[in-house]
């Protein structure tokens, strides 16, 4: 086959004037009498064919190659690069804060060291699940933007508040608070004018509300009873036993907070005056960002109230961050005289 009859046979193939090509112009044919001016002819006539075939085919290349280019893949892959170096940069924060009774139990709390494999059989423990949430409420809740990394790892991030019993207690706070914070969410608040520190502060009462009611067993709300602690202070067995003292329920409300991005931390004394037949007591306490700067925050405190569930406080009376100091039972001015030692974490 020569040139020739490669360059006929080719148009034929994409549509050419059949009609410009006798038929002994076909594949096989040794007839070589057709005119060039007939060949001449028919490519001429084809072009309008060839025309409106490739066209559309070289446009819908540049609109294919172009969407690549343009469509939020590159986006969605950057957040995901971000999550992903958010996460690890969690999970290094974790490590290197570890508490120091958490250190034999490294790998069971989901900690690999050196990059080895878990072991077979073995989840992949709190730690994981614990920053997976971390990240899901900065993904869902707008007043995480206004927290400072710095205070995010420490008082959002972490697995446990004090030396409470190990549990994975982050899945289930976050998710039952998910439906109470609905109008809360970015796609639900949009463009408001609200600011951050007053969005904070709805947050932590409507959490202080609902709570204990929400995670009682069997209609019945969670309690205050004293002199609980340490059997039951870690927020699964507050849950499954509906009642603890003050550092229960602190942790329990701290650990709620944290689970929706919300930097709070249990505070209190281990003895009034110092002297522990005086009696203990915790509470809590969040961080809230300024309303001039956005950015810079302060701690306020608040009280765990349990009450309100049990029917015996109203709702108005849910203890909440603009609440005067002063109006807690335990301030009284001869506690915090010097001899009352208070601590956070």
């Amino acid at each position: 086959m020569d040139p020739e009859e490669n360059y006929d046979l080719t148009e034929s193939l994409v549509g050419g004037d059949n009609d410009a090509y006798p038929a002994d112009i076909s594949m096989g044919s040794n007839n070589r009498n057709t005119s060039p001016t007939t060949r001449c002819s028919g490519r001429i006539r084809s072009l309008p064919t060839l025309f409106f075939i490739v066209t559309p085919m070289i446009i819908f290349i540049i609109v294919v190659f172009l969407s690549a280019a343009l469509i939020p893949t590159d986006v969605t892959s950057n957040s995901s690069k971000q999550a992903i170096s958010l996460r690890d940069s969690m999970m290094q924060y974790l490590a290197r804060h570890i508490m120091p009774y958490d250190v034999p139990n490294i790998a069971s709390l989901g900690f690999q060291s050196n990059g080895q494999p878990k072991p077979d059989g073995m989840s992949d423990g709190i730690v994981d699940q614990t920053v997976y949430y971390s990240i899901q409420a900065k993904t869902l809740y707008p007043w995480t933007d206004s927290i400072p990394q710095d205070v995010y790892f420490e008082y959002v991030v972490p697995y446990a508040v004090t030396n409470e019993p190990r549990t994975n207690h982050r899945p289930l706070l976050f998710n039952a608070l998910k439906d109470s914070l609905k109008q809360y969410e970015r796609a639900a608040i949009g463009n408001s004018t609200q600011s951050t520190q007053d969005q904070i502060k709805e947050v932590v009462k409507l959490i202080n509300t609902e709570l204990w009611a929400l995670m009682g067993r069997d209609s019945k709300p969670i309690v205050f009873k004293a002199s609980q602690t340490p059997r039951i202070y870690d927020p699964l067995s507050v849950i499954a036993y509906g009642y603890s003292s003050c550092t229960g329920l602190a942790i329990m409300l701290v650990s709620a907070l944290r689970s929706v991005g919300i930097p709070a931390r249990m505070a209190g004394t281990p003895a009034w005056y110092g002297d522990p037949s005086k009696g203990d007591h915790s509470w809590v306490e969040v961080y809230v960002v300024s309303n001039e700067t956005g950015k810079d925050g302060e701690w306020m405190f608040l009280e765990p109230t349990p009450g309100i569930a049990e029917g015996k406080e109203d709702t108005a009376n849910a203890d909440n961050l603009d609440r005067d100091p002063c109006k807690r039972w335990f301030c009284k001015a001869d506690r915090f005289n010097g001899s009352t030692k208070t601590y956070a974490t």
